[in-house]
């Protein structure tokens, strides 16, 4: 009788195992920040190749760089990083950071998204933000909180942003989001010279949906994780210019018919070091 109460046991324990697996779904990309490349900074060629090496191994279904991704606003510098990462096999999108683009002494966002665009058949689009769907289940937004005109080390959310990221919401209301750009809502730190300007209506209109599960970011330099009282994930990247080279790895585990908060979806984040 005990051993067949035993085996009874192993076999329920088997069951939901299998139950568990069957209405899981998981998906996992790379979040790159801060690669300041120059061009001809023998380093920076040298990294990235390992990186692009380490990303074959890994293969994620994308990957994210978050902006800064040239240390100084010059065309030269654009195309030296983007045939940098032209040998990453998988599809990789860009955000715009403080240093990357800027019409003052530096290079209008026109020409950078068009230099991204001629090596990137993945990012199709030459918006300053746009959206893509990695699968049938989420929707992943590149927002863009930099200056048009002038460097500023202070991210800013434009209300026509806002309007545009809210229809997006209003439209999926079953999907679940995930939003990235350069300067952090939550910063893994308080300092007050990089922090991002204006975000009351920013906050308030996340803290409206339900659906933003993670937002990401560079700029701070920094490895953090951090849940607020939403659930929502604000996770900070180390810069991958710094020792020792490292980016992300974000495992995301959800079942999408029981979802209801973002405290339903499972995020493991793996620091990888080159």
């Amino acid at each position: 009788m005990l051993k067949f109460i035993q085996n009874f046991l192993v076999v329920l324990a088997v069951f939901v195992l299998i139950q568990n697996t069957a209405f899981s779904d998981m998906i996992e990309f790379a979040q790159v920040g801060d690669v300041h490349y120059t061009l001809g900074d023998d380093i920076s060629d040298k990294y990235l190749y390992f990186l692009s090496s380490s990303l074959r191994k890994k293969s994620p279904e994308f990957v994210v760089f978050l902006g800064d991704n040239v240390d100084k606003s010059k065309e030269e510098n654009v195309i030296g990083f983007m045939r940098a990462i032209h040998t990453i096999n998988f599809p990789y999108y860009i955000v715009l950071g403080k240093n990357d683009a800027h019409s003052f002494s530096g290079l209008e966002k026109e020409i950078y998204l068009d230099i991204v665009s001629a090596f990137n058949s993945n990012q199709d689009s030459k918006k300053k933000y746009y959206f893509f769907k990695p699968n049938k289940d989420i929707v992943c937004v590149v927002m863009d909180d930099t200056s048009d005109f002038v460097q500023s080390v202070h991210g800013e959310i434009s209300d026509e942003q806002l309007a545009w990221l809210e229809k997006l919401l209003i439209k999926y209301p079953k999907r679940l989001f995930v939003i990235f750009h350069h300067s952090p809502l939550l910063p893994p730190r308080i300092e007050y010279k990089l922090s991002m300007l204006n975000t009351e209506k920013y906050q308030n209109l996340v803290n409206k949906y339900k659906n933003i599960i993670i937002i990401s970011s560079g700029q701070y330099h920094q490895n953090s994780v951090q849940t607020d009282e939403n659930g929502i994930r604000h996770i900070s990247a180390p810069s991958f210019k710094d020792i020792p080279h490292s980016y992300q790895l974000i495992k995301i585990i959800y079942d999408i018919d029981s979802y209801k908060t973002p405290k339903d979806v499972e995020v493991e984040v793996t620091t990888v070091k080159i």
